[in-house]
């Protein structure tokens, strides 16, 4: 090979084709720097044969690597050369002049700090300055021994160079930004409904998210570079096997298989899967030779690809009793897989196909995070309706109960009123009509027998009030403004406490919602005169919102009631049946309540109920 025919003639160009000038070779014994100088120059090197990209998958050796530059200009000339692989331990580049001297010695790799690199960026990248009219040589060692040598490589202009970065950070930063967002929404519902399944999912999008940015060299440029750059030997096995794992516990959660005899059996399996990441992690820690590194990388990489085929089987078992649903997951999944797998099969040097940009790992995790985040969104939905349906119907089956009591309250009512009222009213009136013969008599007055006639008529009243309570006459036909003011008027007449009232007219009502919300002002006057110590009450009645609601507000001032018997409705039988009764009218009821006072307001929908 005669050195001229491998020059690169430099000039003003943002670019410049490096791979067609590239040559490599396999360092199997240790040589010194003149030696591999003098293999370069004795044609010793392979030629790259690729535009770009060097690729021998997971190796234990030192690669060479060399190429000439010819700089045209009659200026210095500067150039960016990038070889921008992500495994690289350790990269020294050695610039000779004409004379084949050493001139510069630069290093890079994750072994090295990002101030103690040739340029503190995310690529290994070295700053190449060529005097006027020169030509120089490179030689570029790369120790990637127990990882992949999956390097592409780049020969840039400096504002080219930058341009590109300053695009590719502000892409990768909208990526990160995008998601931690999913990762905080995931995270936000598990704090709402304390599910695993949304945990699960928030990790797998740190997994997601660390291993799209390792793979450009973002997550050591912006996370662990300037403090520990040889976690970057391990992040794509470390976080491809916990993304898988993650991947694996959501689908199982989301399809909620968690608690089946398959997931119970597959927990040995699981135990396999964390043993690898934990080996995975000591590997940084114990040095166990490259040979183990690479057997430990590999494997985790396939057992990864693994899950992700396992991810996919389950998912497809679920068609028949998921629907759309499983379908559209196993699509998920299914970009998932391919992009993985033909990640891991570049990396591994198997091939070079490149269908997806920038690579399979980035485009399929992306795209599966997408479309599983529509997947967490859509079962957000698709639960909060079923728990507002589940709502629904225990408040329909309260109300069929609620219904069930009042009918038998009111069936209850009206035969008690009826024995009162036709029984022992009857009889009552019988006794008085015999004393009153008795009376009439020509006989002695007797005062027992006239004190026996003042009982029995406030007998006769009390049972007729009783029975007028329980069910008041005529009550098909009286509206509930004449019922409610007969039974105030009827209160107020005892003085047993002071009332006023204001009742609006109101149209017909249905005769179930009249009757119980006439149980309902009776039982909050019970209330008020058995509890409150009130002197005073004021009932209030009227029809608002076009007259399809109706307001009852009952005030008085009282002790109030205490907050505990509020709190706990079910502690005070009261208003229990308060809230049957007006759960039934699917009504509304609150209280005020004070030392002054108590105010309960009672909004019931009678829009229906109109006749």
């Amino acid at each position: 090979m005669d050195s001229l025919s491998v020059l690169l003639k430099i000039n003003q160009a943002p670019d410049y084709p490096i791979g067609d000038y590239l040559f490599y070779w396999e360092e199997t014994e240790n040589f010194s720097l003149n030696e591999v100088l003098n293999k370069f120059k004795e044609k010793g090197f392979e030629a790259l044969g690729h535009h770009s990209l060097f690729n021998k998958g997971y190796t234990e050796s030192i690669w060479w690597f060399g190429f000439q530059l010819e700089n045209e200009l009659d200026a210095g000339n500067m150039v960016i050369l990038s070889p921008a692989g992500a495994a690289i331990k350790e990269a020294i580049l050695f610039t000779f002049d004409e004379n084949d001297s050493l001139i510069n010695e630069q290093v890079s790799g994750f072994l090295y700090s990002g101030n103690k690199r040739a340029m503190n960026s995310r690529l290994n990248s070295y700053e190449l300055l060529i005097p006027p009219n020169s030509i120089y040589t490179y030689l570029l060692r790369v120790d990637s021994r127990g990882l992949n040598t999956y390097i592409p490589f780049f020969l840039d202009e400096p504002r080219s160079y930058w341009e590109y970065e300053i695009s590719r950070t502000a892409f990768f930063g909208s990526v990160a930004g995008v998601l931690m967002l999913a990762f905080f929404f995931g995270l936000s519902l598990w704090i709402f409904f304390r599910e695993k399944v949304y945990l699960t999912f928030s990790g797998y999008l740190i997994c997601c998210l660390a291993l799209i940015l390792e793979e450009d060299g973002f997550l050591f440029l912006w996370v662990y570079g300037d403090f520990f750059g040889s976690l970057s030997s391990i992040v794509i096995p470390f976080f491809s096997l916990m993304m898988s794992v993650l991947l694996l516990n959501f689908i199982n959660q989301f399809f909620g298989e968690n608690k089946s005899k398959v997931w119970n059996v597959s927990k040995l399996y699981m135990l396999i899967n964390y043993f690898f990441a934990i080996l995975i992690m000591g590997s940084l820690f114990i040095a166990l030779g490259s040979k183990v590194n690479k057997m430990i990388s590999w494997t985790a990489l396939f057992i990864s690809i693994c899950n992700m085929v396992i991810v996919l089987a389950m998912t497809v078992l679920q068609f028949r009793s998921k629907g759309k649903i499983a379908y559209y997951l196993a699509l998920a999944n299914a970009i998932l897989i391919f992009g993985f797998s033909n990640y891991v099969l570049n990396i591994q040097g198997v091939t070079d196909w490149h269908p997806l940009y920038p690579n399979g790992l980035v485009v399929g995790s992306l795209v599966n995070v997408f479309l599983l985040t529509i997947g967490i969104i859509h079962r957000y939905y698709i639960i909060r309706n079923e728990k507002e349906e589940l709502s629904l119907e225990v408040l329909q089956q309260e109300r069929k109960l609620s219904k069930s009591i009042i009918q038998a309250q009111e069936k209850e009512r009206q035969r008690i009123a009826k024995d009162l009222h036709d029984d022992l009213g009857g009889l009552l009136a019988i006794t008085k009509l015999q004393v009153e013969f008795m009376m009439l008599g020509p006989k002695k007055y007797n005062p027992r027998l006239d004190e026996t006639h003042k009982l029995l008529e406030i007998a006769c009243k009390d049972i007729r009030y009783i029975a007028h309570e329980l069910m008041p006459r005529e009550v098909e036909d009286k509206s509930l403004k004449e019922m409610v003011s007969e039974i105030l008027d009827m209160v107020g007449s005892q003085d047993i406490i002071k009332i006023t009232y204001e009742i609006a007219d109101l149209p017909k009502l249905q005769l179930e919602i009249k009757i119980n919300l006439f149980r309902i002002i009776k039982e909050l006057l019970n209330n008020i005169i058995k509890h409150a110590e009130a002197t005073e009450a004021q009932v209030n009645i009227f029809l608002n919102n076009h007259r399809q609601k109706l307001n009852l507000v009952v005030s008085d001032n009282g002790k109030g009631i205490p907050r505990d018997i509020i709190d706990n409705p079910e502690n005070g039988l009261g208003l229990v049946n308060l809230a049957n009764r007006v759960n039934y009218l699917k009504g509304k009821i609150s209280f005020e309540s004070n030392e002054r006072g108590t105010k309960v307001s009672i909004e019931v929908p009678v829009g229906t109920g109109l006749t």
